[in-house]
């Protein structure tokens, strides 16, 4: 009987074990992670989490459905295809590039369909030269571009006007609602007809327009920058050009071209920058942009004024995004390859990694704060093809090409408490946000930012010892320099009376001692054994005192 009570407690164990695993993994289904002051990776606390998938098939059935005010055939497709991008307005609608399906679709914050732009009219273009899918030329009219071909980009601005980036038909598109399946283009912007534009094509994939509706385009081909139109459609120029990666082939080229012929100069690969992958507009008007390619460091990321100059470079505390090394999970080694960027209305700067599925949020001096997300599409908030990320409010949202669906992602407690810390912290609020802080390393005790933020708070209330403590823990050594700085001088400060008066003490005592020698009162055996001892003792206690300053002693 009690060998059977055992194994009946041991069996019921094992299964509330199993019960609470599975709980967990429902709620936080892949490992979290943030980075330490040596750059290693180490277990964090989640701080999003998955809130919904949404794949907006019930939504789209009522473009097939002859009844419905979206009707437009019955054989139009119920499901995405290769989305490539979205964008949110300030009132929480939703702008879907449905890139396999080439059309436009329109949701509110709650994915409720409003409306889905097939058909494009007003097109001034016609008389190219054309290929179609057997690969035969032909002559285009109007009516061919009545129809988007490869809707790569999508951006709309304040006023509801819609910039579309067409990539097949080599165009953007500015255009506004017609009806709920049509809208009416105002302009089209073309490949330059300029010497400056020395690229054949005009395959464009992202469009942006700034306050001054200047548009703002990304070309794979065309690696000086943006190419950027004034409103009307003049051509302007080029938009903060990327530099070119600095790497010892680079660094070999340019030592061999001194002294190299003009023949073997032709042989040698030539140094260009690498071209933006992604870009955003902050509410500010600051332009942040993101370089894809595997492993670039120079220019990563960049946040650019309206001349084109990155001022990250003398803002930010960290130049360094995405995972710092390759990481291997689940057999598989990830490099990172960071593909689109969105800048939330708190300056949180969002990353999205394409080749592991993880979102890397900043704050706006570029602090590592959270990541999450992961490159495992049959789980909750992973991904098998990201292509693009933005933001609405306290939720971020990730659009997957291959899933055809978007994710939502919600912040959790520690999240919130993260987000309410740093806000504080970077308005030079540190006492304020000292209480967030706590409540942040309660959850993550190495957090990094947690630690510098309690620094800087510690420091604030004079408590220059606690101040020491964090710093080390976070190999802060600026600020526990100028900790340990102000300890010494606040201990020198506190003590200085008491410093004093013993000072004065022994010049007293030695005066006595000599006057009272020169009478003859003291005999000189006395004199010699009373100095040594009151020597010694002034010794051992000055260097007591020392060795305490040293160390930040009070006493």
């Amino acid at each position: 009987m009690k060998l059977k009570k055992i194994i009946s407690i041991l069996v019921a164990a094992v299964t509330a074990v199993i019960i609470m695993t599975t709980a967990v993994s429902a709620v936080d289904p892949y490992n979290t992670y943030n980075y330490d002051a040596w750059w290693n990776a180490v277990p964090s606390q989640a701080g999003y989490e998955v809130t919904n998938t949404v794949d907006l098939i019930d939504q789209l059935k009522q473009l097939s459905d002859p009844s419905s005010e979206f009707f437009i055939s019955e054989d139009e497709p119920s499901k995405m295809s290769d989305m490539k991008d979205f964008f949110f307005t300030d009132n929480g609608d939703i702008y879907i590039a449905d890139t396999g399906n080439n059309r436009i679709i329109k949701v509110d914050i709650n994915f409720n369909l409003l409306a889905c732009y097939k058909t494009f009219n007003g097109s001034t273009l016609g008389g190219e030269i054309l290929v179609d899918e057997s690969g035969n030329e032909y002559v285009a009219s109007a009516d061919d571009f009545k129809h988007l071909k490869s809707p790569y980009g999508v951006f709309v601005d304040n006023e509801g006007v819609m910039y579309i980036a067409d990539r097949d038909n080599q165009r953007i598109i500015k255009c506004v609602e017609e009806t709920k399946t049509s809208a009416k283009i105002l302009k089209e912007f073309v490949r330059p007809e300029t010497e400056l534009y020395d690229t054949q094509s005009f395959y464009c994939t992202k469009v942006l327009v700034d306050a001054a509706k200047n548009v703002y385009v990304i070309c794979p081909a065309v690696n000086k920058g943006a190419i950027m139109f004034s409103d009307s459609g003049s051509f302007v120029g080029y938009y903060g050009a990327n530099r070119v990666e600095v790497t010892a082939e680079v660094i070999r080229n340019r030592i061999w071209r001194k002294i190299a012929s003009e023949q073997q100069l032709a042989s040698l690969t030539k140094s260009t920058p690498v071209e933006y992958a992604n870009f955003d507009i902050d509410k500010e008007g600051f332009i942040y942009t993101v370089t894809e390619v595997a492993n670039a460091s120079t220019d990563a990321v960049k946040k650019m004024n309206p001349a084109g100059y990155n001022i990250l470079e003398k803002t930010a505390d960290n130049n360094a995004f995405g995972d710092q090394v390759s990481i291997t999970y689940n057999g598989t080694t990830y490099a990172t390859r960071l593909t689109d960027i969105a800048v939330s209305d708190d300056n949180f700067i969002n990353i999205l990694d394409y080749t592991s599925g993880r979102i890397f949020q900043y704050d706006e001096r570029c602090n590592q704060l959270l990541i999450f997300g992961f490159d495992q599409e049959e789980q909750r908030g992973g991904f098998n093809n990201p292509n693009a990320i933005d933001t609405y409010g306290d939720n971020i949202y990730v659009l997957d090409g291959r899933n055809n669906d978007i994710t939502v992602f919600s912040l959790t407690e520690f999240g919130r408490y993260v987000h309410e810390a740093i806000a504080l912290h970077n308005k030079g609020l540190y006492e304020e946000a000292y209480d967030i802080w706590q409540e942040v390393l309660k959850r993550d005790g190495s957090f990094y930012m947690g630690l510098v933020g309690t620094t800087k708070a510690l420091y604030n209330q004079n408590d220059y010892k606690g101040a020491m403590k964090y710093a080390r823990l976070a190999f802060y050594a600026g600020e526990y320099d100028r900790a340990f700085e102000a300890n010494r001088q606040d201990t020198l400060r506190k003590n200085f009376t008491l410093y004093v008066v013993l000072i004065l003490i022994l010049v007293v005592i030695l005066i006595v001692i000599r006057v009272l020698k020169k009478r003859g009162k003291i005999p000189q055996k006395l004199i010699a054994t009373g100095v040594s001892f009151v020597a010694e003792k002034c010794k051992n206690g000055i260097a007591g005192i020392v060795e305490k300053v040293k160390k930040g002693g009070k006493k």
